[in-house]
């Protein structure tokens, strides 16, 4: 049966990537819980998805350029005086769950790498002793092919941006082979640029085929349908009904 991922902490029905997110999504029976990591200027791992505030959360500028002492003032809009996390505490809230965690690396605003990250992300699951619960994701392969390094055994999954994926230049099989060449098995496209065959071109590939952005049910059951490996969605409660649903 596909997965679902409750993305960001189910941002339709919570303030995205915020503890109470987090805390309500961690009873669900999903299989997931995804969110995103930056990097403070001085070194602290957050849990934004912006890689600016402004949008989820007060305030101006780029997080990758302020240091945690004055994000971790920043508060989080939608919520009772919530304030941006970091790494650890969402940590706390998700690991007694046990549910998988599908960790976003992100990049810098303008599109640059934070240098180190990934080994600071896989240390830090390590040290809690996550690691083998996480699978990560990224739309930037050479972030992919750098975890792969350090934990090779670790599940990856390439997040194609929509411009790669755009017309009259849409070719999937090539980015299931541009995929395979950084050792990553499994991509995922936005599920409302997915196409007749798309499963088969990707198996063709060897490469496992996932949706992301299935916020409504028709979407949701769509991913159902098409039995790609897993969905990100904003809503998880629908997924888990329509779930229930086809499982009778």
């Amino acid at each position: 049966m596909t997965d679902i991922a409750s993305h960001r902490g189910g941002a339709k029905i919570w303030p995205e990537n915020s503890r109470l997110a987090f805390r309500n999504s961690a009873v669900l029976p999903v299989d997931f819980i995804e969110f995103d990591i930056h990097r403070s200027r001085d070194g602290v791992l957050l849990v934004h998805h912006d890689p600016l505030l402004g949008r989820t959360a007060s305030g101006s500028g780029a997080v990758g350029e302020m240091d945690w002492a004055e994000l971790q003032a920043v508060e989080l809009i939608g919520t009772d005086d919530e304030t941006v996390p970091n790494f650890d505490e969402i940590l706390d809230i998700l690991e007694p769950s046990g549910i998988r965690l599908r960790i976003e690396l992100k990049t810098r605003q303008g599109g640059g790498r934070y240098p180190g990250i990934e080994a600071q992300v896989v240390a830090r699951l390590r040290e809690r002793r996550l690691l083998d619960r996480t699978t990560f994701t990224s739309f930037d392969l050479p972030t992919l092919a750098e975890l792969l390094r350090l934990v090779p055994d670790r599940p990856t999954i390439w997040l194609v941006a929509d411009k790669l994926l755009a017309s009259p230049t849409r070719d999937l099989r090539k980015l299931c082979r541009e995929a395979r060449a950084a050792g990553v098995r499994e991509i995922a496209i936005r599920i409302a640029q997915a196409q007749d065959g798309d499963g088969e071109a990707c198996r063709g590939e060897a490469v496992t085929l996932g949706y992301y952005g299935a916020h409504d049910e028709p979407a949701i059951r769509k991913a159902f349908s098409d039995g790609v490996s897993a969905f990100t969605t904003d809503r998880p409660d629908i997924a888990i009904a329509v779930r229930r649903e086809i499982c009778g």
